[in-house]
């Protein structure tokens, strides 16, 4: 059913417009598993690999390094160093999703108003943003391309907060469409927006746990709004 009165729609950026799991999860979590083995004596990389994807279900990737790392009761530095290499500034080559710059072009000649708040660290965000050849559509000197550092700030609000206020709109006129239901789904209900959650990735198979990670509706492909939004 079309969601009439949305005025504005905020996306995420990994697993929602383009396939990150497929193209840059495993590479990072070898990465990150080199780092944390050299660490941890008799440690396999690729069970170290396993063990990311695993707890990657429920956790998100940094929380994921994270607890591994506090069970093997491993140092701060070492922590930062597999942070650092999976989330390092170079960025093998990415495309979008096949529909994902068709979808942004149709809902901008609608006449919706579009912006990009992406998790991670800004530098790497940013070189996937040019990568995916979103520039026509998100930039920061516009105020439609918004960076959410999870090192600083654990929760997604205050970044969705941004983007509101750059809309200029009440919460209830605006879609925030992301993968994770425990991260953009959440923190956007929490603050009154309307959902879409894209249904791939690595959490793609969980279900919600608490009211707020309920999405109001759910999208098989990123076209599929455009039979959602008039």
């Amino acid at each position: 059913m079309a969601r009439r009165g949305i005025e504005a729609v905020i996306f995420d950026l990994d697993d929602t417009l383009f396939d990150c799991t497929g193209q840059l999860t495993e590479p990072a979590r070898r990465r990150a598993a080199e780092t944390l083995a050299a660490a941890i004596p008799g440690s396999d990389v690729r069970a170290l690999r396993r063990l990311q994807a695993e707890l990657a279900g429920q956790l998100s990737s940094a929380d994921s390094i994270r607890e591994i790392a506090h069970r093997h009761e491993l140092p701060a530095d070492v922590v930062e160093s597999a942070l650092s290499a999976y989330n390092r500034d170079q960025v093998e080559d990415i495309a979008p999703f096949p529909d994902a710059l068709s979808t942004l072009d149709e809902l901008s000649a609608r006449q919706y108003r579009l912006c990009l708040v992406t998790t991670g660290r800004p530098e790497r965000q940013r070189r996937k943003v040019d990568l995916l050849g979103l520039r026509g559509h998100f930039s920061e000197e516009s105020g439609t391309l918004i960076f959410h550092d999870d090192r600083t700030a654990p929760e997604k609000d205050e970044a969705l907060q941004r983007a509101a206020r750059y809309f200029k709109l009440s919460p209830g006129r605006i879609l925030s469409v992301g993968d994770k239901l425990n991260s953009e789904i959440a923190a956007s209900k929490r603050l009154g927006m309307r959902t879409a959650r894209l249904c791939f990735g690595r959490q793609k198979n969980q279900r919600p746990r608490t009211p707020e990670e309920r999405p109001d509706h759910e999208l098989n492909r990123l076209k599929d709004l455009l039979e959602l939004l008039p």
